[in-house]
């Protein structure tokens, strides 16, 4: 059976309504809804209650995760599609969640509890503080705030005395209390108070494997929990411990092709059926996706044909058109950061742009010029979102614009040093009152900058020693590439 115009008309259209804010929050209005949960396999290690630290970039899905997991709903929800976790038989509490609000800690309260020239002790109290109080929510105490229990959380005798109470309940009724921190990045906004508020955080989270009820769940990113300047003795096994929260290229199709199966737009998801029937694939409903026994949720040879057949084979056209990639591997070829990641957010926005990409053409879903279009969207987008978390960004990145990478360390800071880059950027920081990427001013230099790119996977060194930086990035930078046609941003 052909696939008839309006059809593949049909599901481009699918593709072009799925949600392009793809953020969450932990707490508030921006959870996550039962109908976007897609639950790859490889993120059972990051769900256990037993892994206290997932590590993970922005638009990785930490927060959703963190609130999926710190809802009943959505929490009874998952459990289906890990079994083994028993999730069930888990209940959640918010230790920090970077809002405010009944059901959020936000930095105001670690402000109003914690004075600016705290000691570590004082900083530890809080989050025994916030453990306490997630405690006796769970218990049924509904109005309980960290500041409600600094003087037990402050007395060893008194804050153990509670938490070996609540162990016992926790115990009689066969239930874990998962205590759970998300957006930890803004807990502070200077280098000696985020790393003193990180640094207890880690030591309470440490001293808390004494109790096998309670359960602290820590959301973070790497390059915070890789800050040299932590002292905590045990950090090295935190971080040996520490579950990555990645996509392979297998779960980011799995997800981009359940939210074409589950498209509320009904006309192209029947079309979205009736395209992979012709592939002797069938479609799938959401327990069935969620639960991963659905052949394009795990297989990548079916991946690859269904692609194929909404995109083509090749991303060149006639004989030698496989010389330019295959549709199914090229987008996360340039989607990678410099750590080999891809985020859920940037595939759908690859996709959701090459959808609106010029005419629809008359033998396929998308072209790979619309893929291509794809990638100058979700670079921008990318670098946007990082923007959010690191201000600094696109003041660094503006500079390079035009610079021909890869290229020598000293060009690339050579054009830093011209642009006086460092100079403004500390200029504004001060003014805007965010965190630099470097915490000592004293000794900073361009060195410190590409450094930081380097932490947060925006730019690397070759073997060869030259600095680069990834196509996701390359493109909204207008940065130009050695031996190859430059993806350049449209205005």
């Amino acid at each position: 059976m052909t696939i008839e115009p309006k059809d593949l008309r049909r599901i481009r259209a699918s593709i072009a309504r799925i949600p392009g804010d793809l953020s969450n929050d932990a707490v508030g209005t921006h959870v996550a809804a039962l109908d976007d949960i897609y639950a790859p396999e490889t993120h059972a290690a990051a769900l256990d209650p037993h892994a206290p630290i997932v590590l993970g970039s922005r638009g990785s899905g930490k927060s959703f995760w963190a609130s999926v997991l710190g809802r009943d709903e959505t929490r009874t929800a998952v459990a289906s599609a890990y079994p083994r976790l028993a999730l069930d038989k888990t209940e959640a509490q918010f230790g920090y969640t970077g809002l405010g609000g009944p059901d959020g800690i936000d930095a105001e309260q670690i402000d109003a509890d914690v004075p600016s020239a705290a000691s570590i002790e004082q900083a530890k109290a809080f989050w025994w503080a916030s453990i306490l109080s997630a405690a006796a929510r769970a218990s049924g105490q509904v109005a309980s705030k960290p500041y409600q229990f600094l003087a037990q959380a402050g007395s060893w005798q008194q804050r153990e005395a509670l938490l070996n109470e609540h162990e016992q309940r926790l115990r009689r009724q066969g239930r874990v209390l998962l205590i759970i921190y998300d957006a930890l990045d803004t807990v502070a906004r200077t280098w000696p108070r985020r790393r003193l508020l990180t640094e207890a955080l880690l030591e309470v989270i440490w001293a808390l494997r004494a109790y096998l009820r309670l359960r602290p769940k820590l959301f973070i990113r790497p390059d915070q929990l890789d800050d040299d300047a932590l002292r905590f003795v045990e950090l090295p096994k935190l971080r040996t411990g520490a579950v990555n929260l990645r996509w392979s290229s297998t779960d980011l199709y799995g997800l981009f092709f359940a939210r074409i199966a589950l498209s509320p737009d009904t006309a192209g998801a029947d079309a979205f059926a009736h395209a992979i029937g012709d592939l002797g694939l069938r479609t799938a409903d959401q327990r069935t996706i969620l639960t991963r026994r659905w052949s394009l949720a795990v297989d990548a040879r079916d991946q690859q044909r269904t692609m194929s057949l909404l995109a083509g084979r090749y991303m060149g056209k006639g004989a030698y058109g496989y010389k330019k990639g295959n549709t199914y591997t090229w987008p996360m070829a340039h989607l990678a950061d410099a750590h080999q990641e891809v985020t859920p957010r940037a595939f759908l926005e690859m996709m959701t742009a090459a959808a609106t990409y010029g005419e629809p053409p008359v033998d396929r879903v998308i072209t790979a010029e619309g893929i291509r279009h794809g990638l100058r969207a979700a670079s921008k987008t990318r670098v946007d979102q990082l923007h959010q978390e690191f201000p600094w960004i696109k003041g660094v990145l503006a500079p390079l614009s035009g610079l021909l990478l890869p290229q020598s360390e000293q060009e690339v800071y050579q054009v830093w040093q011209q642009t006086r880059t460092l100079e403004a950027l500390q200029a504004d920081a001060h003014k805007s009152g965010y965190l630099l990427p470097f915490a000592d001013t004293n000794t900073a230099s361009t060195k410190e900058i590409f450094l930081a790119l380097e932490r947060i996977g925006v730019m690397f060194r070759r073997r060869d020693d030259r600095l680069d930086m990834p196509d996701l990035f390359r493109v909204a930078a207008r940065l130009l590439k050695k031996g190859g046609v430059a993806l350049r941003a449209r205005a």
